[in-house]
């Protein structure tokens, strides 16, 4: 799992306003100031073959509460969709504040 997390976030970190921020044992992927995305990194989430991320709502907005949802992904075969994924809870990430409102 960790070399599936380090191919994925290589591809993250290139996206425009990507930054990485350790949390928690995991890597924390932020579009501007909105967490988008957690990486195992010394540990993982609930399922040891898992990415989290999380889905803003139509306002752009990530809410106090909003809860992590998980992805497995198995091994290399499963980079692809788990990038696609990823690029949507970047695009939803896009504008807004990732405060309650």
């Amino acid at each position: 799992m960790r070399r599936l997390s380090a191919l994925l976030a290589a591809e993250v970190l290139g996206w425009p306003d990507v930054v990485e921020r350790p949390m928690f044992g995991m890597r924390a992927f932020y579009r501007k100031d909105i967490v988008f995305a957690l990486l195992p990194a010394a540990r993982t989430m609930d399922r040891p073959n898992s990415i989290a991320y999380k889905l803003a709502d139509e306002n752009r907005t990530i809410r106090e509460g909003t809860k992590w949802r998980l992805f497995d992904i198995e091994d290399e075969s499963g980079i692809t969709e788990a990038l696609q994924v990823l690029d949507t809870a970047y695009s939803r990430a896009k504008t807004g504040s990732s405060k309650k409102k």
